[in-house]
């Protein structure tokens, strides 16, 4: 079974979801809760569509799990750096702060009721709370460094039957494949 698969992430969509848990939270939210529903929704989402959202890849950190490029795209709206994210986004202390709204008709109805219940469950949770709960997720790895947390082992934590995990890999590995072919073409 291909346990890592290396899709291409969509940006727009990363920073349409992140926008939409920043509006909902007044303009401004702290960068480690970001962090942290910003994982649980590539997570649910695979779970329950058999597709990431937004196809980050996935790693276990000594603070818990995070979406790799989400976290790189948040950290480097700090810096004077031309970047898409700092378009949207600015970061001040542990402050993230919604500069500009993005495209949100990149998102579908299930994406934006998926945002909507996320945002819900996590609203108001401070530092410990989402520590604790993101440690205790089946996939986490009790890490000093990085270490990947691939999108089989989310779907096994889950209880998933191995023929349908391949099968989710299998669809997810196709598309990844597709979308690089259709953009080096163009």
């Amino acid at each position: 079974m291909d346990n890592h698969i290396v899709p291409v992430f969509k940006v727009d969509k990363a920073i349409a979801v992140a926008a939409t848990f920043i509006k909902q939270s007044g303009g401004t939210c702290d960068k480690y809760w970001l962090n942290k529903v910003m994982y649980f929704i590539e997570r649910e989402s695979l779970v329950k569509s058999g597709q990431p959202l937004f196809f980050d890849e996935l790693y276990a950190l000594p603070l818990g799990p995070i979406a790799s490029a989400v976290n790189d795209g948040i950290d480097i709206t700090a810096y004077p750096i031309d970047s898409i994210w700092a378009m949207y986004f600015s970061l001040q202390g542990n402050a993230v702060i919604l500069k500009e709204e993005p495209d949100y008709s990149v998102l579908s109805n299930f994406e934006n009721n998926l945002i909507q219940e996320i945002y819900d469950k996590f609203m108001g949770w401070d530092f410990p709370q989402l520590h604790r709960y993101f440690h205790n997720l089946p996939e986490n790895k009790e890490t000093t460094s990085r270490k990947d947390i691939s999108y089989a082992e989310i779907l096994e934590a889950e209880g998933l039957d191995p023929k349908l995990i391949q099968e989710t890999l299998s669809e997810i590995s196709y598309i990844s494949d597709l979308e690089r072919t259709l953009s080096s073409a163009s």
